[in-house]
């Protein structure tokens, strides 16, 4: 599927059982669709830098945040303007006027102070299942690259881990592996993982971009959690942050040949149908 007609692409998919229909949004965005309904994650569909201006994109969004009109729910992992983005939120919201939003404190304060109602907002409390548009949803910690934490407020920095037609998929938004995730993770057997492969150095954290697993982590924890697929994200929307996903690619190939993978492009639909038990 291309950039033309995306939700009614969307609307027009019937989801069989034991599958899910995935489209890439670009960065680590994604739309997931179940039999109950639709949920997107950390869609960032302008080129909103939160300051007044603009980011360079490599690529256009894949659609416009009030052509959103399906979202059954919006799950953000935390408050950098490529996860949660008012200027993609707002629009959304009053488009899909029955979405509920999932993110951590820092993002909902954002949102709330941009507009948003408080009312449709639900802090997940790490560890705790949701239920949202026919998905089971628990919250994991990310690393973006502490483990930040406030007893009042919670983790600055979420996963998560959704649980629908009998589909287990891990989305890690922005994280490093740190000390707990592999033992967290192993609660469940992923089928499909989206995970960062942008990777962090010197240089980029000396200008504040804060970095990520890189794509011989991310294939790593692909091979120690036996993931069913995995897909890389964060290397495309940004050239001053991005990565080469052929390295990803070689690196799990010299791992494990038969690990599954998918690159998934903006726009593209990935439908993921889970092999018999």
């Amino acid at each position: 599927m291309g950039f033309v007609g995306a939700i009614s692409g969307i609307d027009g998919i019937r989801v069989g059982e034991r599958a899910l229909a995935f489209w890439g949004l670009g960065q680590v965005g994604v739309a997931i669709k179940g039999p109950g309904g639709v949920l997107y994650v950390d869609p960032y569909l302008t080129d909103s830098d939160g300051e007044g201006g603009s980011l360079e994109r490599t690529f256009p969004p894949p659609l416009r945040p009030e052509e959103v009109t399906n979202a059954d729910a919006v799950l953000l992992t935390h408050d950098h303007i490529d996860h949660t983005d008012p200027g993609t939120v707002l629009p959304l919201s009053e488009a899909s006027p029955r979405a509920r939003f999932i993110a951590p404190s820092s993002s909902r304060d954002t949102l709330v102070g941009a507009g948003l109602d408080a009312g449709r907002v639900v802090v997940p409390e790490v560890g705790r299942p949701l239920e949202v548009a026919g998905a089971t949803v628990t919250a994991v910690p990310s690393a973006h690259t502490d483990l930040e934490y406030d007893p009042e407020r919670g983790y600055a920095y979420l996963g998560y881990v959704i649980e629908s037609n009998g589909i287990t998929v891990y989305h890690a938004g922005d994280t490093v592996v740190y000390d707990g995730l592999i033992e967290t993770l192993s609660a469940w057997k992923i089928d499909v993982a989206f995970v960062p492969i942008n990777g962090r150095d010197y240089f980029r954290t000396a200008q504040n971009i804060i970095g990520n697993t890189d794509f011989r982590e991310a294939a790593q924890l692909a091979e120690t959690l036996d993931f069913g697929l995995i897909v890389p994200t964060h290397y495309d929307l940004f050239a001053f942050n991005g990565a080469d996903p052929g390295h990803f690619v070689s690196h799990l190939y010299n791992l494990n040949p038969m690990r599954r993978h998918k690159l998934l492009r903006p726009g593209e639909m990935l439908y993921f149908v889970k092999e018999a038990d």
